[in-house]
């Protein structure tokens, strides 16, 4: 029996919030042991790549769920202490994500009490979104812990290695603009 077979028969089978987490990474666990060996015949950059992001926001989704935020909600947090202010339409824009997306992320801020929502007092259809203090000190801890994560991350790396790869990811990302 694997590590994380051994792991998910000792999870509680129903339970709050996190029992469902650790269900999950647990079978996440297990997806990882299998497909480690796996290569694919053709496309395999783009495999790479695709794991490579799919692992790294696992991470992200790992640290974020700490402090109760998802990637999404921290994309519109930091978007918005960039422009102080802005509105739904803005806001999906900035994260890309639709505007209906966007009225769940911004609903589940707001009770969070990260968010306030105002009329505009020039347009009064207009609806802008500011971050509250409570809003700052969470995008705060989570940069923290994000930030912390790239550093373990690049400390797996010598400089030349991390330099290599930012170029390279830089020219890749050009070149499949272009295509």
């Amino acid at each position: 029996m694997s590590t994380a077979t051994k792991k998910s028969s000792l999870l509680p089978a129903s339970g709050g919030r996190s029992a469902r987490r650790a269900r999950a990474v647990a079978e996440a666990e297990q997806v990882r042991a299998q497909e480690s060996a796996y290569r694919p015949a053709s496309g395999y950059l783009s495999w790479l790549l695709t794991r490579a992001n799919r692992e790294l926001g696992r991470q992200i989704d790992r640290v974020l769920d700490e402090v109760d935020l998802t990637e999404a909600q921290y994309g519109v947090l930091q978007a918005l202490i960039h422009l102080k202010s802005a509105s739904s339409a803005t806001l999906a824009r900035s994260v890309q994500v639709t505007p209906q997306a966007m009225v769940g992320l911004v609903a589940a801020l707001e009770r969070k009490g990260y968010i306030a929502r105002t009329s505009h007092p020039g347009a009064g259809r207009v609806i802008t979104t500011t971050v509250t203090p409570m809003g700052q000190e969470a995008f705060d801890t989570a940069k923290r812990r994000i930030r912390s994560l790239e550093r373990n991350v690049r400390k797996t790396l010598t400089d030349e290695e991390y330099e290599l790869v930012v170029t390279k990811l830089e020219k890749l990302s050009t070149i499949i603009s272009e295509v």
